[in-house]
């Protein structure tokens, strides 16, 4: 992790996403921020101590979700299912210290996790998941406003009767 261009992004499609980490440890968000803002270029880097917080965040617009599962209050699968509530196009991943099956099946049927990562974390395979999930984003995100031109074109060149 040392200064390495391994894990630096080869292009500039995720210039402008922006990450949200949830999380009650300040030093696991904190050395979280670093590797990604570091390893990604353009990326921004948004923390939450705290579910609650994290959907106030949400709600200003992340690209991608990543959240601790045991917190006090709300624990991360069940913010992470309000996030896919919420915002079900936002690829969302849960990691744990305590890795357990049950929670693993959980967050994948209920909260429609992509990854799930089991601390402690190993850097070069978060920033590779991460960078790989943000480039599917972004990929997403200009097919659907092309189809939305080409609807939007469609519509003028019919009158406007193009559902």
């Amino acid at each position: 992790m040392h200064g390495s261009n391994t894990m630096r992004a080869d292009f500039d499609c995720m210039s402008g996403q922006r990450v949200l980490i949830v999380d009650d440890e300040a030093d696991i968000l904190e050395s979280l921020q670093i590797l990604l803002e570091s390893a990604i270029d353009g990326i921004k880097v948004e923390c939450a101590p705290s579910g609650e917080e994290g959907l106030v965040a949400v709600a200003k617009g992340v690209d991608l979700v990543i959240s601790d599962f045991k917190m006090p209050g709300m624990d991360g699968l069940e913010f992470l299912r309000k996030v896919r509530d919420k915002r079900p196009d936002v690829p969302r991943i849960l990691m744990t210290a305590f890795p357990d099956l049950q929670i693993a099946v959980d967050a994948i049927n209920e909260a429609r996790i992509e990854t799930f990562f089991s601390k402690p974390l190993d850097p070069s395979e978060v920033v590779e998941v991460i960078k790989k999930a943000l480039a599917r984003r972004k990929q997403t995100q200009v097919r659907d406003q092309a189809f939305a031109r080409a609807m939007e074109q469609a519509r003028k060149k019919a009158g406007g009767d193009v559902a």
